[in-house]
């Protein structure tokens, strides 16, 4: 059995998904982003797929603990491949 190569499409239709659900949960959202969502939507039975997986990580996130300086530990943290702190 041969694995398939990944989409090209299918890594773009995933990062749009992505940016989607991000800019709908954004306060400044407006009625044309909604509007362009829908028709984003609804071209392709692929995009309303990959959407529905991103707010099921939407979802899971929100469920996380949110520990003060947890960020802060995490990006101080040394790379074993880097010698200091990851850079951002």
């Amino acid at each position: 059995m041969n694995p398939q190569c990944p989409d090209p499409a299918d890594d773009e239709i995933l990062t749009l998904a992505a940016d989607w659900c991000m800019r709908l949960h954004s306060d400044d959202c407006s009625p044309e982003d909604r509007a362009a969502f829908t028709q984003w939507l609804q071209a392709d039975a692929r995009h309303a797929y990959e959407y529905g997986k991103m707010l099921e990580i939407w979802e899971l996130c929100s469920e996380l603990p949110n520990h003060e300086g947890t960020l802060d530990g995490l990006l101080s943290i040394t790379s074993p491949r880097h010698k200091g702190s990851i850079d951002i």
